[in-house]
């Protein structure tokens, strides 16, 4: 394993509202080629040909992988990022791992002016500590980098939170699967595995109380969306049976408004991913299994993704659009989203991507203490006899199962 580094260049231009240029017919040398000439990139060489695209730059993200014949795991908006810094209320440069800060709605929300009586897109902002501004690379060797970022941000009630902020990105080894997995990676299966262990410090002069607002972690991935792809997030048969499994009620209630994009199959949440419908679903800690993933039929892609969950309750902050939530801190462990047009419903949006995405717990952190969250990523490609072997054993549901309940024959 190696890294390559380059230099970063100047940022020009206006942003259009929901970014341009797909990467998804792009390959992965093509897209460290642009990212050289318009931000940065230091590539991490993993096995038999697998790569991963960091940007220090474009805030600290794991920007896609190549793996077996996917040149690009990763939604990367070329034309976005070559506009640069500009956009009103996001700059959707992409990424497989980007680092957020929640929660983000309701009166501890961070994505909101402070004093907003409503919450809409129109006054919907992503900070500008995590929008905006390169992380600064402290350590890197062959298969891992360490970066940080100081960050402040405020919640709707007024109160300010300064962190400091510390990513490390690197590989894992096939060798490491029995420990991280509990398999072995089958001989004749590409593979490429990576993560990003995510701490946030109180820097601030005084600790932080429940009563004013709490904030953590949050992780997302953007993969491109396809026809064919299908998110898989597994559930415990735990807790309250009279509550359901998973929320999907960020947006409209998926499973009500568009039957069909959202089934639950065995003891999995099974949710289209194809950039087609705006949706969002979560899973509470009591629920999740720490583990969620997607299968791309097309590609024979299998991802996984497996994320840090504490084994004592503690309180999540709630992410859905309410100014004065019922209880800020039941909020959902795990969530995935799918991007969508809302004027052309139907139709692909133009940043055509699905997310997986995985939040620490909120903590009333004591001043110069830290949360930890760490958020993994396998991806798999080769033959479907093989895939179906580790989708079953990894997320407890047969592709064959989710083929037929999402896309049933003559349909």
């Amino acid at each position: 394993m190696k890294y390559q580094t380059s230099c970063l260049l100047v940022f020009c231009g206006a942003i259009s509202t929901l970014g341009g240029c797909l990467s998804n017919s792009k390959g992965f040398d093509e897209i460290r080629i642009f990212l050289d000439r318009n931000a940065d990139s230091i590539v991490l060489e993993g096995e038999n040909g697998s790569k991963l695209l960091v940007s220090p730059r474009l805030q600290g993200r794991i920007m896609t992988a190549k793996v077996g014949k996917v040149e690009s795991t990763g939604l990367v908006p070329l034309e976005t990022i070559e506009e640069g810094e500009t956009h009103e209320h996001f700059n959707n440069f992409g990424g497989i791992d980007r680092f957020w800060i929640g929660p983000e709605a309701g009166q501890y929300g961070v994505y909101f002016p402070p004093g907003a009586k409503e919450l809409t897109r129109d006054n919907w902002q992503v900070p500008a500590a995590f929008d905006k501004g390169a992380f600064t690379v402290t350590e890197k060797n062959a298969g891992r980098i360490r970066l940080q970022k100081e960050m402040e941000v405020t919640n709707l009630r007024g109160v300010a939170f300064k962190t400091m902020v510390t990513r490390e990105i690197g590989l894992i080894p096939s060798d490491a699967l029995d420990t991280e997995l509990g398999i072995e990676l089958p001989s004749e299966i590409s593979y490429l595995g990576c993560y990003s262990d995510n701490q946030l410090q109180n820097t601030g002069e005084s600790d932080w109380d429940p009563a004013a607002g709490l904030i953590g972690i949050w992780i997302l991935s953007m993969f491109n969306a396809s026809d064919q792809a299908a998110v898989i997030a597994p559930f415990k048969t735990a807790g309250d049976q009279s509550k359901p499994a998973y929320n999907d009620e960020y947006f409209g209630k998926v499973s009500k408004d568009t039957p069909g994009r959202l089934k639950v199959v065995d003891q999995a949440v099974i949710f289209r991913g194809d950039a087609r419908k705006v949706g969002k679903f979560g899973i509470s800690q009591e629920r999740t299994t720490g583990l969620a993933g997607s299968f791309d039929f097309g590609k024979n892609l299998l991802t996984v993704v497996r994320f840090s969950v504490p084994q004592t309750m503690e309180r999540y902050g709630n992410s859905t659009w309410h100014v004065n939530q019922e209880d800020p801190y039941s909020g959902d462990a795990f969530q995935s989203y799918n991007n969508g047009d809302n004027e052309k419903p139907g139709e692909v949006a133009s940043d055509a991507f699905y997310e997986i995405e995985s939040a620490s717990p909120v903590r009333a952190l004591r001043k110069g203490e830290s949360i930890r969250h760490r958020h993994a990523i396998y991806h798999f490609q080769g033959s479907r006899e093989e895939l179906e072997k580790l989708g079953s054993k990894l997320l407890g549901v047969s592709l064959e199962k989710i083929e037929d309940a999402m896309w049933p024959a003559g349909s």
